[in-house]
């Protein structure tokens, strides 16, 4: 299916304005992360999708399951909807994290929260976007995460640093790059972006799969990033190394020519939360916002307390069933530690096929 940038760019500014006064009043939370995310770096076992989709079928408030089936496409549209785990955590007082929601796609505008006040007032942070793997019931899929980052050059250069240096937010998110792959500098040009890489490049332990998800990884974080910035996100980017188009990396890839964007039902995680973020600090009403591909529009949500116990549950709507399209809901909840998981409605509750895709978010409540 065609992508209809037209469309697409229109919807995306609809959302953007409509959203981003959420993202104003969310500010990061400077120490809460690193408690939090040591407390989840093993998640429970009823947060895996497996688990969700047998939780899902036992809850009877959760509105009968429609027929799985998708109608693939790579845009987005506005929403129209209706409304996650941890283990005990320490007590932590802080404002809520960043988050910035913005569906994606080769010509995605991606835009950013202010930045709060850093001590070198020379240096300024942003909200980058940054792309990471994670194993689903499909696969390796990405898995988009905005991390708060210093932006001394430009923004593309700061998401690829970031997405080559730090680790996610989200445990369940990961790279397979090595920690001495660096980068050279980013240059766009002749519609191509260079990205120049340095350091450790040949993986020859890995696999196909890991291989050609990692160089999506990097091609959708230098897009997404040269979309903020103004650029035309829908370019293709050019891998060097050491300032030469590499003839094999990962041991098996030739990139010697650009690489574009794999379309983004082969790359991406049907589910997609990107408010809140992971180890965000909120307030007892608290608004859960992403992009789906959801079959008849639906995804289904529960919300577990930090013991495993359902607290809360529902469904909610996008307004397109055949594209990426963003959801949205709400839930009221008291102060405690708290996990939400969305996933892909599966009619046959897990029985059948490889179960649904979903995303969990460790969040709390003051």
């Amino acid at each position: 299916m065609n992508i209809d940038d037209d469309g697409f760019r229109r919807d995306e500014d609809l959302l953007r304005r409509a959203l981003h006064a959420e993202a104003d009043d969310v500010l990061p939370s400077l120490d809460a992360l690193s408690n939090i995310r040591r407390r989840t770096a093993r998640p429970p076992l009823w947060r895996r999708p497996v688990v969700l989709g047998m939780a899902a079928a036992s809850v009877t408030a959760v509105a009968v399951i429609t027929a799985s089936a998708y109608v693939l496409g790579d845009s987005s549209d506005d929403t129209t909807t209706t409304g996650s785990d941890s283990s005990p955590r320490p007590t932590v007082v802080q404002s809520p994290s960043p988050s910035v929601i913005e569906p994606p796609g080769p010509t995605s505008t991606e835009t950013v929260a202010p930045p709060p006040e850093t001590e070198d007032p020379q240096l300024e942070n942003a909200n980058v976007p940054v792309y990471y793997v994670t194993e689903t019931t499909q696969g390796l899929r990405l898995a988009r995460e905005f991390q708060n980052t210093p932006v001394p050059d430009d923004v593309i250069s700061a998401a690829v640093n970031a997405m080559l240096a730090e680790r996610a937010q989200d445990p369940e998110y990961q790279s397979y790059w090595q920690a001495d792959t660096q980068l050279r500098g980013v240059e766009v040009k002749n519609d191509v972006i260079e990205v120049d890489l340095t350091g450790h490049t040949d993986y020859t332990f890995v696999g196909d799969d890991i291989a050609e998800i990692s160089v999506q990884q990097l091609v959708y974080t230098a897009t997404a990033a040269a979309s903020m910035a103004g650029e035309d996100g829908g370019l293709p980017v050019q891998i060097l190394v050491d300032g030469e188009p590499p003839r094999q990396m990962w041991g098996q890839l030739d990139l010697s020519d650009p690489i574009g964007r794999a379309p983004l039902v082969n790359v991406w995680q049907h589910v997609q939360i990107d408010n809140p973020q992971d180890g965000a600090i909120l307030g007892r009403s608290v608004t859960i916002s992403g992009v789906a591909l959801a079959f008849e529009a639906q995804v289904d949500w529960q919300v577990f307390d930090d013991e495993g116990n359902v607290v809360d549950n529902g469904f909610a709507m996008t307004t397109d069933s055949s594209t990426f399209a963003p959801f949205t809901f709400e839930v009221a909840l008291e102060p405690g530690f708290y996990s939400v998981v969305v996933a892909e409605s599966d009619p046959t509750g897990g029985t059948e096929g490889p179960g649904p895709m979903s995303d969990t978010k460790n969040f709390s409540v003051e």
